[in-house]
This record gives structure tokens, C-alpha cells and sequence, in this order.
């Protein structure tokens, strides 16, 4: 799957949006917000 930089960034936004994911703070990582075994 090919997937350009537009659209993983708008990706990323929806899923912080939602709470799946904490705010960017520069260079580090995202902290994950949702227990993905809970979540499914």
C-alpha cells in the first residue's frame, strides 16, 4: 500500500481527534491512548 505524506498526516489527525492518539511534541513518539485489546 502506498501512502503519501498529506494523507498519513490528515490519518494521524482524525486518530487524535478521536482520542486514539496523544498530541505530537516534535521528534517523539505519539503515546498510544486506547488499549488496543480492549478496543477490539
Amino acid at each position: 500500500m502506498r501512502l503519501g505524506y498529506t494523507r498519513a498526516a490528515r490519518i494521524v489527525d482524525i486518530l487524535e481527534q478521536r482520542g486514539i492518539l496523544g498530541p505530537g511534541e516534535g521528534a517523539k513518539p505519539r503515546e498510544i491512548l486506547v488499549d488496543l485489546d480492549a478496543a477490539v
